[in-house]
């Protein structure tokens, strides 16, 4: 009699979640950077271009929830700084600023590690200009260690230089308007 189970059999690999799009990116890393360059070429506010950064947003927020950090640093320019605050303080846990894709993925982790589960919600991609996207969401997620119950907004500015992110600048809140004050953004770009 056969046993079903999820546990994968001695020596066999378990199936990657990465969809297609994601696994050519791992696998040719060329073509990754050649496609958000090509896509930040896009006139800013074309409907082709505003409907690649929504997709690459999701995808972002889809591999760093699994800890799939593979992609970074293939995205990442060699001299990128990550920011991330809480409300005007720094994040709990989280250093002031993280140098390189090393410190990107780093802050990531520190992140993953503080939630048990956690989810973004893509409210709005907002083009701040031809290299500046910022991305706002709803976030959710319930703490690793205590159990509390995330529910606010995040900001998550990305600069890039040619076709690679330089500058990640992140903010969380449970106000909207906070959130977006904390990144400097504009009021023209909250209407």
């Amino acid at each position: 009699m056969s046993r079903i189970t999820d546990e994968p059999m001695k020596g066999q690999r378990i199936k990657s979640q990465r969809t297609i799009a994601e696994r050519a990116g791992v696998r040719w890393p060329s073509m990754a950077r050649r496609t958000m360059r090509w896509v930040l070429r896009l006139p800013p506010g074309s409907r082709v271009r505003k409907a690649m950064l929504g997709r690459v947003a999701r995808i972002a927020f889809l591999l760093w929830n699994r800890g799939d950090f593979a992609l970074v640093p293939t995205l990442d320019d060699p001299e990128v700084e990550t920011h991330i605050t809480v409300g005007a303080r720094m994040a709990v846990g989280l250093d002031e600023v993280y140098y390189g894709p090393e410190g990107h993925c780093r802050a990531m982790e520190v992140w993953n590690e503080a939630w048990r589960e956690w989810d973004a919600e893509i409210d709005e991609v907002i083009e701040e200009g031809r290299n500046r996207v910022l991305i706002v969401a709803r976030v959710y997620g319930e703490g690793a260690a205590s159990g509390i119950r995330l529910d606010e907004w995040s900001a998550v500015r990305y600069t890039f230089r040619e076709g690679r992110i330089l500058r990640v600048d992140g903010a969380i809140d449970p106000n909207r308007d906070r959130v977006l004050d904390a990144l400097a953004a504009t009021a023209e770009l909250r209407e």
